[in-house]
């Protein structure tokens, strides 16, 4: 997503799949809201609308939400916070990029 069309490391791609599981499991389990859901998955190369549908697929199959140990969250979380990190410097790498081009 972020590469438009480049071949993407098999690092990066698994990165930003788990990435992308985490801030569903999020948002399902009502920690973020969807505006802060839909910025997060435009920091993986979502466009405002790809990212608003599938808001929106997420909100109609709202199930069980599984009970979860406070450590287990709080892992979970420190892990979302540094995949999002990455990203964003990755794209501040791709920015400049293209900048200098």
């Amino acid at each position: 997503m972020l590469d438009k069309g480049k071949v993407m490391s098999q690092a990066c791609y698994e990165k930003q799949s788990r990435l992308f599981k985490l801030i569903r499991e999020s948002f399902e389990r009502e920690e973020k809201d969807s505006k802060e859901t839909i910025s997060a998955l435009r920091t993986l190369g979502f466009s405002e609308t790809v990212a608003g549908i599938r808001v929106n697929e997420w909100k109609a199959q709202l199930g069980n939400n599984l009970p979860e140990t406070e450590k287990k969250r709080k892992r979970r979380l420190k892990e979302q916070a540094s995949l999002e990190k990455y990203f964003k410097k990755l794209g501040k790498k791709k920015k400049d990029e293209i900048r200098r081009v």
